[in-house]
């Protein structure tokens, strides 16, 4: 973020500041915490120290704050970042100011900065940053890690106009992309259908597979049930294999009753137990 960016937002949160006493509040409102408490954790390069400060100075007034904390927001960390736009999120002009930011970023072609701005905008979690995200999940000119942080955003943001996005991901090139959608899908609210997301579990990841077993069985979606069969006999990965037969029992048809029968002899006990436990509950 370019330094007349950072002086913007000094200058917003000065006005900020100037309104909140002009009501009478304190200058020291909040629970607690301090600009030098927050500048010594960051010193101390502790991701809970500085994640414990910027909680407690959530609501405290402080000019002083915001470019120590503005720095955090190209921490290297993802749950550093998330914690700094979560403190941003609490002040209203400066996250105005941020989401603007946030989406130009994002539509450039440094990847570490769309990738940091994708985490600002889904931590703020609002339906207006869903298309610019959306572009970026399928902006092959940004690395596999901005694509991936730009499909958890939508998810994080949950909103239905994200799915078309995640969808398009599940035939990302890059297995963590493709992983992260299966999250993200999963995480839109009233999600009910997977039917997207059957064709990865025959993905070439042992991780996707296992993941999209997971979700399929999540919204019991019956379009999968041959294949998380196909998976429970046949896949090398014990995790996948699990999945799939804990998928089977919440689809709950009799239909894999012998396929389930035949994984309790499986060489992992985790997926002998699964699978006994599925088959409780065919219907």
């Amino acid at each position: 973020m370019s330094n007349k960016i950072r002086i913007q937002l000094l200058v917003a949160s000065a006005v900020l500041a100037t309104t909140i006493a002009a009501t009478g509040s304190s200058a020291v409102a909040g629970r607690g915490g301090s600009a030098a408490n927050i500048q010594n954790a960051i010193n101390s390069t502790s991701q809970d120290a500085i994640i414990a400060e910027l909680e407690r100075a959530e609501r405290l007034v402080c000019d002083a704050c915001i470019a120590p904390v503005m720095t955090l927001l190209d921490d290297p960390r993802y749950e550093v970042r998330e914690a700094a736009a979560w403190w941003f999120a609490r002040r209203p002009v400066m996250k105005v100011a941020l989401a603007e930011q946030a989406t130009q970023d994002l539509a450039g072609s440094d990847s570490e900065m769309a990738r940091n701005a994708a985490d600002i905008l889904g931590t703020f979690r609002h339906p207006s940053a869903i298309p610019a995200l959306s572009a970026a999940v399928t902006n092959t000119g940004l690395s596999a890690e901005a694509r991936q942080h730009a499909v958890r955003a939508l998810g994080t943001i949950g909103h239905p106009d994200g799915m078309p996005a995640i969808e398009s991901a599940f035939s990302d090139s890059d297995a963590t992309v493709r992983y992260e959608a299966l999250n993200a899908w999963i995480a839109i609210r009233g999600v009910n259908e997977a039917s997207a997301a059957t064709p990865l579990l025959s993905d070439s990841s042992a991780q996707v597979r296992a993941k999209a077993a997971a979700v399929i069985g999540e919204v019991k979606e019956t379009s999968g049930r041959a294949q998380c069969e196909s998976i429970l006999s046949n896949d090398t990965d014990a995790t996948a294999r699990r999945n799939a037969a804990w998928a089977l029992g919440e689809i709950g048809d009799q239909a894999s009753r012998p396929a389930l029968e035949a994984a309790e002899s499986d060489e992992s006990a985790l997926v002998r137990m699964t699978a006994k436990a599925a088959i409780y509950k065919l219907h």
